[in-house]
């Protein structure tokens, strides 16, 4: 059989990982990025001495015995990395100065739960008790739902089957879940921010990873990491080109034949992949001819990420005396634009981490979400100066809190970096500047999003515009379900070596 030439469009994880598993099997494949590096939102930047991170807290799998810990090891060695593991999910500062603890250990945060709010004793106690069934539970398909058989569909049903009290349980919103207990307090801290797009098993079942160390963060943060996978393709004897945006998927007979560059060059593939941003392929890349009513209906009513505003600082000083994780629950909301005002805010401080920074210095990140990715673009494109101005605004507006929540932060900060809605516009060209695509929505089983479109032959899309709720993990997966799917197509026994 001739070799079939794949084309990948975009080198985020989810590409990298396509590419890889293709080249693994037989494929010649070649990556196209708009970027000068790999890794897409999954990225880090020096500046002036300090590597800020833009992407992992953490990412799942960590132990031999999940099946997700196996495929990643397909990639990277996974024993020659250093992880830090997170003993807490945050500690969130209260307006009053009082302090809660989200421990990951699930007898601790039942006794700072029960501290809290003894009121509602029972329901942290099935809160907790559920977590630790939790631990236990595997998730990872074996295969991708597009290449199960009926035996397939009748074999889950005892995979799952243990949990799934649990999760019928937990499917809706924490919002929804907690609006009878009686604290008001426990009702604001166990609904955190970030878990509003999942349903309320995605906390549990996070909380249990992180106490029993199978998720952790990688130390030398998220480029390093990506870079780990960039050097398997290129040793599988894949091909990167950066700066190279793919202006147009050039289609003949319903068939995708290969792209077209900004630049006017065009080249050709037997099949195309597109780890893209999922509107810009559709829409732009396709001009639109592909779609039905499901997907228009999608993008234009379906839930997704916000963008975001992250600030980032350099500070010369530690913070031994401070938590990696605060939710820090303020007294004056902090006017991000006009359209987003927010009343508590994420941080990150990465004691944790002694490569992002010098000795005796720290790196610093909050990430303040926004939904008014349009403000910054326009601003950023309309009137530079007072981009730059707004951006100084935001991230001075900030210091004044941390100045008045944790102290000594003005006269140590020696950095001071401003990413915006524009900034993950124009450097990862996702749609409304979005961190991490669809939520996903309350229910016992996850949304799934066909990798193909309707009526155009030899084309697959990847990544997290496919994959509801978005990140690193799901990214990867898709990438390796997509290969399988293409081996199973042509017949080709799917290998991993």
């Amino acid at each position: 059989m001739k070799t079939k030439k794949v084309i990948i469009i975009g080198a985020g994880v989810a590409g990298l990982s396509a590419g890889c598993y293709l080249q693994m099997n037989g494929y010649q494949t070649e990556i196209f990025e708009a970027h000068n590096i790999p890794g897409g939102l999954c990225t880090s930047w020096k500046t002036d001495g300090y590597m800020f991170d833009g992407c992992l807290h953490s990412f799942g799998a960590l132990k031999p015995e999940y099946r997700l810990n196996l495929w990643w090891k397909e990639l990277i060695d996974l024993d020659k990395m250093d992880f830090y593991y997170h003993d807490e999910l945050c500690q969130v500062f209260l307006e009053d100065g009082r302090i809660v603890h989200l421990y990951t250990d699930p007898d601790k945060l039942e006794r700072e739960l029960k501290s809290i709010a003894s009121e509602d004793d029972k329901f942290i106690e099935g809160f907790i008790k559920d977590i630790k069934h939790f631990t236990k539970y595997d998730m990872q398909l074996a295969k991708p739902l597009e290449l199960w058989t009926p035996l397939d569909y009748f074999l889950s049903q005892f995979r799952t089957g243990p949990y799934v009290r649990q999760l019928s349980r937990w499917q809706k919103s924490m919002t929804e879940i907690t609006k009878n207990c009686q604290s008001p307090l426990l009702r604001r801290v166990l609904n955190q921010d970030f878990f509003s797009h999942y349903p309320a098993y995605f906390f549990l079942l996070s909380i249990g990873e992180l106490h029993n160390c199978n998720a952790g963060y990688p130390i030398g943060g998220s480029l390093r990491f990506v870079l780990q996978i960039e050097n398997k393709y290129k040793e599988l004897g894949g091909k990167i080109h950066y700066s190279s945006k793919v202006d147009k998927i050039n289609v003949e007979g319903r068939q995708a034949v290969g792209i077209t560059l900004e630049t006017g060059e065009t080249r050709h593939a037997n099949l195309v992949i597109s780890a893209a941003d999922g509107h810009a392929t559709i829409f732009k890349m396709l001009a639109g001819e592909f779609v039905d009513k499901k997907i228009k209906q999608r993008y234009e009513e379906y839930p997704m990420w916000p963008s975001a505003v992250l600030v980032s600082l350099g500070l010369k000083r530690t913070f031994e005396s401070e938590p990696a994780q605060i939710d820090l629950r303020l007294t004056d909301p902090f006017t991000i634009d006009d359209e987003s005002i927010l009343t508590s805010l994420p941080i990150t401080i990465y004691k944790f981490d002694p490569t992002l920074a010098d000795e005796g210095k720290t790196c610093l990140r909050v990430i303040l979400k926004t939904t008014n990715y349009r403000y910054w673009h326009d601003l950023r494109m309309n009137d530079p100066e007072r981009y730059k101005q707004e951006k100084m605004r935001v991230a001075q507006d900030f210091i004044e809190i941390l100045e008045q929540r944790l102290g000594n932060i003005k006269d140590q900060v020696e950095v001071i970096d401003v990413s915006t809605p524009a900034t993950f516009m124009r450097y990862t060209h996702n749609w409304k500047g979005s961190i991490q695509g669809w939520d996903w929505l309350p229910g016992l089983i996850p949304d799934t999003m066909q990798k193909t479109l309707p009526m155009l032959k030899n084309f697959y899309m990847i990544g997290q515009w496919v994959s509801p709720g978005g990140g690193v993990s799901s990214a990867f997966v898709s990438g390796r379900d997509v290969s399988r799917i293409i081996c199973k197509k042509d017949r080709k026994k799917f290998q991993t070596v």
